[in-house]
């Protein structure tokens, strides 16, 4: 009688023990499907990142006054240049609204440089066969710099795509001899600026010949 009782409840534990394995391992089952069904957080933010739009931009993150018709051949955020702003500061950026680009017309027929804000351009210049642009390339130390410019008027503009161990767009401007203006992008290509390394300017529209100011020969 004894050896049957504890051989009832011998099964009887064996029965609630294993019930108990099968059962936790169905919940971990489940709840493992559940993970593989349902889109994780991770995944969500991921599908709501790529279903945003972005804004109309060129080849980065600046924008441009070209138009559909035209190339940019250079887009520049610019960026007041401070010349020794304290004793132990040679130089400081400080940034503006204002967006640089020289623009191509995709027949070649027209070469205009735009600077301002997006939708106020302050100051266009277009070239043309009887006034075309200046082109010159100088190497200052271990930077390559290809420049192109033009007058209006009694100011002169300098465009400078700087290359080799130094990146960005300058803008100089002179007032006759003297340099009243100084604006440069920021290092960053696609962030800062974007150019064109690749489009070959109208001849009929870019001369080479040397800067009219010294400083920049």
């Amino acid at each position: 009688m004894r050896n049957k009782f504890l051989a009832s409840f011998y099964s009887f534990f064996l029965l609630v023990l294993f019930g108990c394995d099968d059962q936790v391992s169905s919940s971990q089952k489940k709840a493992h499907l559940e993970d593989l069904v349902k889109p994780s957080s991770d995944s969500k933010q991921q599908e709501q990142f790529t279903n945003v739009e972005d804004p109309v931009l060129v080849l980065g993150l600046v924008a441009t006054h070209c138009k559909m018709n035209e190339t940019a051949y250079i887009n520049a955020k610019m960026q007041k240049v401070l010349r020794n702003p304290s004793e132990d500061i040679a130089y400081k950026l400080e940034p503006t609204d204002n967006v640089l680009s020289i623009c191509v017309a995709k027949d070649d027929s027209s070469l205009s440089y735009r600077f301002g804000r997006i939708n106020d351009i302050g100051l266009e210049k277009e070239a043309t066969p009887s006034a075309p642009f200046g082109s010159y390339y100088r190497q200052v130390g271990r930077i390559g710099e290809s420049i192109l410019f033009f007058s209006n008027g009694e100011y002169h503009y300098y465009i400078i795509n700087s290359g080799g161990m130094g990146s960005g767009v300058t803008v100089n401007v002179y007032k006759n001899k003297t340099l009243i203006t100084e604006l440069f992008s920021g290092n960053d290509p696609y962030d800062d600026f974007v150019i064109a390394t690749d489009l070959n300017l109208p001849k009929k529209l870019v001369s080479e010949r040397q800067p009219f100011n010294k400083k920049m020969q």
